[in-house]
């Protein structure tokens, strides 16, 4: 392993302890230094990642034999792939743990680690998203993660064996491994999601007035933990439940093929309304190459602008944030982006270092005051 590949005990110890859970604060800037160095680090590490999770190593505590460990890591990964340095399959085989897509390119971001050595079931791993990038996690069940800028989840170490409950904070799409024994539960605090096998995304960012729900694939079972809910409330593919934090309310909403003709009242108290047939494909955009912006007020892009490219967005005028923006963007810039919307509404915009200024284009306010959002 080492004649085409060199590395350090202290980079031996880095890359055990973050796959065993014992990850501290050294170790995060020893291994990101280590990946910085090389591309060929980035898949060697997807691949020992992927060893680890099929052979269901033990986490073990601070008095870990690095070498012996390591020397098992060699025997496991010539075993699985006679030619371990054969870079080339090593992109088709291995599976990706996490994944930063960086606005100017891929990286990788490390999760955090609460552990408490004298009680394996109590340590706590999180993932995080850092504003200006977005990640990819697969869990040690085989369900798989996409954590949008701005975002963490958080589970306990023996995850996938006693439970299949994370705490979200932030934008995620899940893809569920099946396990009809074991309910896989994400908690965002006010509401719950509980699936057995399913594809939804969830945005419960703890600055917004609302959390979102939307399935695309299988079914989904919504609770709540500060208002009492329909009982067995259960949302459908192609269905959208948003939660509306201040007046504590859920509401079912998307597109309708005709007028109200998908709506139906559920409960009084709190309302429900379910519309269904909604284009879940929009919503779910910003973990792909191409970002689908359907008709969106500049306001609320704006927020999803901030977080994606990590900049401060202020409009010199609160009327510019009803004016709405649509497009199909793919690996754009910020300022590509800007500049499309400035085609598309009345504004022009400056960027100083991390803060956006967007303000009124005099020359245009008439020709788009017919375009202005009621």
């Amino acid at each position: 392993m080492e004649d085409k590949l060199f590395i350090s005990n202290c980079e031996k110890e880095a890359l055990i302890n973050y796959l065993s859970g014992n990850f501290n604060e050294s170790d995060s800037s020893t291994l990101k230094n280590w990946l910085e160095k090389s591309q060929e680090h980035k898949f060697f590490l997807d691949q020992l990642s992927d060893i680890w999770q099929a052979s269901r190593l033990p986490v073990i505590d601070d008095k870990i034999d690095v070498q012996s460990v390591w020397d098992e890591l060699e025997v496991q990964l010539h075993n699985k792939n006679k030619n371990p340095f054969h870079w080339k399959r090593w992109i088709q085989i291995a599976a990706i743990v996490i994944v930063s897509m960086l606005a100017g390119g891929t990286g990788f971001y490390f999760l955090n680690t609460k552990t408490t050595p004298s009680d394996v079931a109590s340590q706590i791993v999180e993932y995080v998203a850092p504003l200006g990038s977005r990640s990819y996690v697969k869990l040690h069940d085989g369900s798989k993660v996409w954590l949008n800028s701005g975002t963490s989840i958080k589970y306990a170490n023996n995850f996938g064996t006693h439970n299949r409950d994370i705490q979200l904070s932030g934008e995620a799409f899940f893809e569920v491994a099946k396990n009809k024994s074991l309910p896989f539960i994400v908690n965002t605090g006010e509401i719950s999601v509980t699936a057995l096998g399913t594809k939804f995304n969830i945005k419960a960012y703890k600055e917004e007035k609302t959390i979102e729900t939307t399935l695309l694939e299988g079914s989904v079972k919504l609770e709540s933990s500060v208002v009492k809910l329909q009982e067995n409330l259960v949302l459908k593919t192609n269905e959208k439940a948003v939660f509306t934090k201040k007046e504590q309310s859920l509401n079912i909403v998307g597109n309708t093929t005709g007028e109200k003709e998908g709506e139906k009242t559920v409960a009084a108290k709190p309302s429900m309304q379910i519309i269904q047939k909604i284009d879940p494909v929009p919503i779910v955009s910003w973990k792909e190459k191409r970002w689908i912006i359907s008709n969106e007020k500049l306001g609320s892009l704006s927020v999803k602008l901030e977080r994606r490219y990590d900049v401060n967005v202020i409009f010199d005028n609160e009327i510019l944030k009803e004016y709405s923006f649509g497009g199909t963007l793919e690996d754009e810039t910020l300022e590509q982006i800007l500049t499309a919307i400035s085609f598309a509404a009345p504004i022009k915009y400056v960027v100083d270092g991390k803060t956006v200024y967007i303000m009124a284009d005099g020359k245009k306010i008439e020709k788009f005051k017919n375009l202005l959002m009621e």
